[in-house]
């Protein structure tokens, strides 16, 4: 049995696993993997390694090294692990989980239906309801992963970002970032009246 190692982030770990073995090289990010962690003498490294990562990248990278090292058998998923969510039914899956992503979906599931976790606005970390529920939490502030790390300084900019944020219209709602609809069309009003006196 290969040794299986994820080629994670520790924010993208937390709620991400395979079933079954879980024998880790000691590689949660691809950046992690030195050449003093792969000779080490104390370290007896498998013989063969399985990897998988978000979207294959991270693995790329990591099987080419771990060839050069002189490892003879190194795989990786193919497509990572949002292709196997998407290929593969629930049923028949080994994915225990969610999956995190760089996008405002957060995390995803089989399928890659949105996943439950929501993002820390003060830290990026992926929170869980569990999270939400924590005193430590505060919408858009801090979460259970970052409150003692930050200053209360700190925390009350972020609450005035909040506010800030919140009085635009920004954070959340159709309209993210885009002028709403009454004001585009004064403006495009005004440049046809512009363009036919020209």
């Amino acid at each position: 049995m290969p040794a299986v190692s994820p080629i994670e982030k520790d924010d993208q770990f937390q709620l991400e696993k395979t079933a079954g073995n879980q024998s880790e090289l000691g590689m949660k990010d691809s950046n992690e993997i030195t050449n003093k962690e792969v000779e080490s003498p104390k370290k007896k490294m498998p013989k063969r390694v399985a990897m998988y990562c978000t979207g294959g990248i991270r693995c790329e990278k990591a099987s080419s090294f771990l060839l050069s090292k002189g490892f003879k058998e190194v795989y990786h998923l193919e497509g990572g692990i949002l292709k196997y969510l998407e290929e593969v039914p629930k049923a028949e899956s080994l994915w225990e989980g969610e999956c995190f992503v760089f996008d405002k979906r957060v995390s995803v599931e089989h399928g890659l239906e949105q996943g439950t976790f929501k993002l820390c606005y003060g830290c990026k970390q992926p929170v869980s309801d569990a999270d939400m529920e924590a005193p430590e939490w505060e919408y858009g502030v801090t979460c259970p992963h970052c409150y003692l790390s930050k200053s209360e300084e700190e925390k009350e900019r972020a609450r005035a970002r909040k506010r800030q944020f919140e009085s635009w219209g920004i954070i959340g709602g159709p309209d993210k970032g885009r002028r709403p609809t009454s004001k585009t069309n004064t403006v495009n009003k005004n440049f046809s009246q512009i363009s036919s006196s020209v």
